[in-house]
C-alpha cells in the first residue's frame, strides 16, 4: 500500500528530475553540443526536408558541400550519412537528388551528387568520407574535423557520403 509519504517522495524525484534535465536545454551560457552525423536514419526525409540544409549555420547540419572549388558557389548542408545523392529516398514518394541550395551563388538548384567541387566539415568530433560511387564505395576522399579543401580525385564524381569519429 503506498503512503501519503511515498507519493510525496516520489513526486519530489519527478519535479527534481524534471527541472534538472529542463535546466540542460536552457541558456546556461554553455556551447549547445553538435548533432551526431552518425546516428542512424530510417530514409533521407530528414536530408530533404530540413530547413538546416539550407541553413547559414546549422548545429545538425555541418557538413558543407560546395559547387565549385576553394569554397564558392552554391552550397548544401549536410548532416546525416547519404548512401546515394542522386536518389534520396522518401517514405511514399519517387527518389529524388540532393541539390545545391537555390540563391547561394553559381551552381544554384543544380544536383549536389557528381557536381561538387570542393567541401568543408564544421564538425568537431567527426570525419566526413565522400564516395565515388553509390553505397559507400570506390574511391574517397576525407575531409578531417574542422576542416576542407578542394575535391581532387572526387572533383564532379561525388556520390554518397559517410560519417565516423576520429577514434
Amino acid at each position: 500500500m503506498q503512503t501519503s509519504t511515498t507519493s510525496r517522495r516520489r513526486l519530489r524525484t519527478a519535479l527534481v528530475a524534471a527541472v534538472m534535465g529542463a535546466s540542460a536545454f536552457t541558456g546556461t551560457g554553455m556551447a549547445h553540443a553538435e548533432g551526431d552525423p552518425t546516428a542512424w536514419i530510417s530514409n533521407d526525409e530528414m536530408t530533404i526536408m530540413s530547413m538546416e540544409t539550407c541553413a547559414n549555420q546549422s548545429e545538425e547540419y555541418r557538413f558543407r558541400l560546395f559547387y565549385s572549388p576553394d569554397y564558392k558557389g552554391a552550397w548544401v548542408n549536410i548532416g546525416h550519412p547519404i548512401y546515394d545523392m542522386l536518389a534520396l529516398k522518401m517514405p511514399y514518394s519517387d527518389a529524388r537528388p540532393l541539390y545545391f541550395c537555390g540563391g547561394t551563388g553559381t551552381g544554384s538548384g543544380q544536383r549536389a551528387g557528381n557536381n561538387a567541387g570542393s567541401a568543408y566539415n564544421y564538425y568537431e568530433g567527426y570525419i566526413g568520407t565522400l564516395y565515388y560511387s553509390a553505397g559507400y564505395k570506390g574511391a574517397f576522399e576525407m575531409i578531417g574535423a574542422r576542416s576542407g579543401h578542394t575535391l581532387l580525385n572526387l572533383r564532379n564524381n561525388n556520390r554518397s557520403i559517410e560519417f565516423s569519429r576520429p577514434w
